[in-house]
């Protein structure tokens, strides 16, 4: 895996954005020529990637919000199966989507049915273990960017359906990908928080000195207490997670 890069514009406000920027350089430069950008918003990311000369496919629950001049949306619920062929594609892009859906298990599934072998999915979402995230976990009952998962509609004062349904930390995240015959191979940020702070240095100086002996039982678990204990994890705003399809599985089985 590589760890820890962190885009050199990322110091805007618009931390979406940056991390769109973020993915369509990752995905320019691995090469992928035939993209699938869901949930796609209103273009911006297909945008970029139509800007870097590649074939894109823009898809969203919610097409009519999509802005590209001369290009149109197809229709689409991360909750269903996609409709697409397998093996379609070179690359997935899930911006900012993965904690809007229902099933994880699902998405990871189907994008590795329309993938081709060696293709990648890229998936952003919240970086629910940060240590920012955790302070907020203990002190608020409730990680970063989840608060209290409540939503209310202005004009009528009623509560609403949230949009953030699901966090989703780079655990469950890594074992769902591999689980639907990924493997992990980016684990990055859009921005990197109070890295300088001394509260932040101490309690990341104690998680590492945590998980040792569990680490040396497998390379499996090393890997992961690794990527645990990198800068992207412990200080990152949002994760870009990259895995590539090493094996197509079963839609029934997970084999």
């Amino acid at each position: 895996m590589t760890f820890d890069h962190v885009h050199p514009d990322h110091h805007g406000p618009n931390t979406v954005h940056m991390t769109r920027l973020h993915v369509a350089k990752l995905i320019l430069d691995a090469g992928h020529r035939l993209v699938l950008d869901v949930p796609c918003g209103t273009g911006a990311l297909t945008q970029l990637l139509l800007a870097g000369g590649r074939e894109v496919v823009s898809a969203d629950l919610c097409p009519e919000g999509f802005v590209v001049p001369g290009r149109s949306a197809v229709r689409v619920n991360l909750n269903t199966v996609l409709p697409f062929e397998s093996e379609t594609f070179d690359a997935v892009a899930c911006v900012e989507g993965i904690e809007h859906i229902e099933n994880p298990h699902l998405l990871a599934r189907e994008a590795n049915r329309i993938l081709h072998k060696g293709g990648m999915l890229y998936v952003t979402t919240p970086n629910v273990l940060s240590i920012r995230s955790r302070l907020s976990y203990l002190l608020r009952g409730y990680p970063d960017q989840f608060h209290y998962m409540v939503e209310i509609d202005p004009a009528t004062g009623a509560e609403q359906p949230i949009a953030h349904i699901n966090p989703i930390g780079f655990l469950e995240l890594r074992y769902v990908l591999s689980r639907w015959g990924f493997r992990v191979d980016l684990v990055q940020a859009n921005r990197q928080l109070k890295k300088g702070s001394w509260l932040y240095q101490a309690i990341r100086w104690l998680l590492q000195t945590k998980g040792k002996r569990s680490a040396a039982t497998h390379p499996s678990v090393a890997s992961v207490r690794h990527a645990l204990l990198s800068d992207a994890v412990l200080f990152g705003e949002g994760l870009i997670i990259g895995a590539t399809k090493v094996v197509a599985v079963s839609q029934e089985s997970g084999k």
